[in-house]
């Protein structure tokens, strides 16, 4: 099995490219997925980030008005968050283009090893809740997401390694799988080469959760295998009810100011 150490290693190399798409250039999506329909998933958030003299890009969700969760290896300088984007490079109505006033990473992320690789980003206000921008449940005790649960993930990373990223929102389905290093990740993997790539980290796994409301099960953190389109191994994900406790104690935090 590849390490973290040595994924991280290629996932860094890759935000060069990642960097260059924002540019304008071309860059790094959702692996074997389809193009999701425009606005149906109200919740996620397209980063823009400022690291040092780049810019990068990453995934996010939206759990409370002035709340977004994301991946700790997303955390800049500065962050832009774009709500309400399918085509995140168009000036669409439905956009809503929020500052991040505060970046909330978890104490003991390791950013080489990206262990409890989750971040809270407090917005510099709220974001108006639209048809196109709604907050995503976050999973509650009742809720089980157990092995073979068929759950979605969505972004605007590589479609295909190496190759272009898409400006639209795609989206693939992927069950989650029986092992995992540990209680605080989750694995996951679609048919085939079905999964997540570059620039897709931070986004969220929704799965069915109670009534069967789309419920923000894990968030993208990094791959166990070779490249984004290899069939073996598995995306790795943060387990969202592991780390309840903590979102919870600093959510209270964030939202007090």
């Amino acid at each position: 099995m590849i390490t973290r150490e040595a994924m991280l290693r290629v996932f860094l190399t890759a935000i060069t490219i990642i960097c260059l798409r924002l540019a304008g250039v071309s860059g790094v999506n959702i692996i074997d997925g389809t193009v999701a329909v425009p606005h149906s998933r109200p919740y996620i958030a397209f980063l823009i980030i400022t690291k040092e003299r780049q810019l990068e890009m990453c995934g996010g969700f939206l759990i409370y008005p002035n709340v977004i969760l994301t991946a700790a290896h997303c955390k800049g300088k500065a962050i832009t968050v774009i709500l309400g984007a399918h085509y995140h490079s168009k000036n669409e109505k439905s956009q809503q283009r929020i500052p991040v006033q505060k970046m909330i990473t978890h104490e003991a992320y390791n950013d080489m090893t990206l262990e409890n690789d989750i971040m809270i980003l407090k917005l510099q206000f709220n974001a108006t809740i639209t048809k196109e921008v709604k907050t995503i449940r976050l999973p509650s005790e009742d809720d089980h997401f157990g092995p073979g649960t068929t759950c979605l993930v969505a972004g605007w990373g590589l479609t295909s390694f190496p190759g272009n990223s898409s400006n639209v929102l795609r989206e693939v389905a992927v069950k989650i799988k029986e092992h995992c290093n540990s209680a605080s990740e989750i694995c996951a993997r679609g048919i085939d080469k079905k999964g997540t790539c570059y620039g897709d980290s931070g986004g969220p796994l929704v799965c069915p959760g109670r009534n069967n409301i789309p419920t923000a099960v894990g968030i993208v953190s990094y791959m166990n295998r070779e490249n984004c389109e290899d069939s073996h191994g598995s995306d790795m994900y943060v387990n969202v009810p592991a780390y309840l406790k903590w979102i919870k104690s600093k959510i209270g935090v964030s939202c007090s100011g």
